[in-house]
């Protein structure tokens, strides 16, 4: 199936933060969505994507006459056969649990036609073992967003030993089309791309702050105010490049060597779970915060996102 023929697409558990994110950005890319929910009436999908694209409106990342456009392309059903029986491709974004992930493919298969794509929104579960629910394995694919997912460009697709070629070439494809910056995964490995990087940089972060070489915060503005100020613009391998592979080497050949390779979690955050220290929802975590300061800490993010989405629409033209 070629990108321009999936026209209509099903979110399963769509109601949610990040499926009606998703929902936005398909239904933005010009296609029919609709959101799989199990109460109708109890949906609020249409409510919060109307004040987010308010919101768009007001910040000029969206004309105000594309709102009705957007919405008009989307329906909310309860109905299985209504769900998966025309869709082209279908987006599970259920919980994290894989008994009821399981029993959602299993659903999907049961209504969808053979040739509709199967993609699951899981940022942690196996997609090798989600696709163990289905007869058609390799239809079935990850498709993981970022939160916000409407402000993150990456789009993660993961594919399997089973995926098709063709449903990874689609499935990149129209996600290219809906505006978003998609990247393979050729590998189903725990944290997929994306999460395997970031969670490498929180694990000698963690463990400089356990170690007693600077307080959390200090570690966060050192980060923020030296390569994350560039990282969106310079990564790696074309930094690399740039100072010299022969740099990079003797850098390497020096520094992995001091660098933590430990297993376990960080003490310090083990220490912090087990006395209740959950950060922004208690006030106190690695840092102390006020509600205030952890209201602010969320709207500087988003503003901070927005400003960064102005950037790179204006770059693109």
């Amino acid at each position: 199936m070629n990108h321009n023929d999936i026209k209509n697409i099903t979110i399963v558990g769509g109601s949610g933060m990040m499926g009606v994110g998703i929902a936005q950005i398909f239904a933005g890319g010009g296609r029919n969505v609709t959101i799989k929910t199990r109460s109708v009436a109890n949906c609020t999908a249409f409510e919060d994507m109307s004040a987010q694209l308010d919101m768009f409106i007001r910040e000029g990342l969206l004309e105000a006459k594309q709102k009705d456009t957007i919405l008009d392309r989307i329906s909310i059903t309860a109905d299985a056969i209504e769900a998966y029986a025309d869709a082209d491709l279908i987006f599970e974004s259920v919980p994290e649990v894989m008994d009821v992930k399981h029993a959602t493919f299993r659903e999907m298969e049961a209504h969808a036609r053979p040739d509709c794509i199967f993609a699951s929104g899981t940022s942690v579960k196996s997609i090798t073992e989600i696709a163990e629910a289905v007869e058609k394995k390799d239809r079935v694919i990850g498709m993981h967003f970022w939160n916000p997912a409407v402000l993150i460009p990456l789009v993660e697709v993961i594919r399997t030993e089973d995926s098709n070629d063709d449903v990874i070439q689609s499935a990149m494809d129209l996600l290219t089309d809906c505006g978003k910056a998609p990247a393979e995964c050729k590998k189903d490995v725990p944290g997929f791309l994306a999460n395997r990087l970031q969670h490498a940089l929180w694990r000698e972060a963690f463990y400089m702050a356990d170690q007693g070489i600077a307080d959390p915060k200090t570690i966060d503005e050192c980060i923020k105010n030296s390569f994350g100020f560039r990282i969106a613009q310079l990564a790696p391998f074309e930094n690399a490049d740039m100072v010299s592979t022969e740099l990079s080497l003797n850098i390497h050949d020096y520094m992995f060597q001091h660098l933590y390779s430990g297993t376990e979690p960080s003490s310090t955050l083990k220490k912090l779970v087990e006395e209740g220290k959950s950060g922004f929802k208690t006030g106190e975590g690695f840092q102390n915060w006020t509600p205030d300061q952890a209201a602010a800490s969320k709207e500087d993010l988003f503003k901070y996102l927005i400003d960064q989405t102005k950037y790179r629409r204006s770059m693109e033209k």
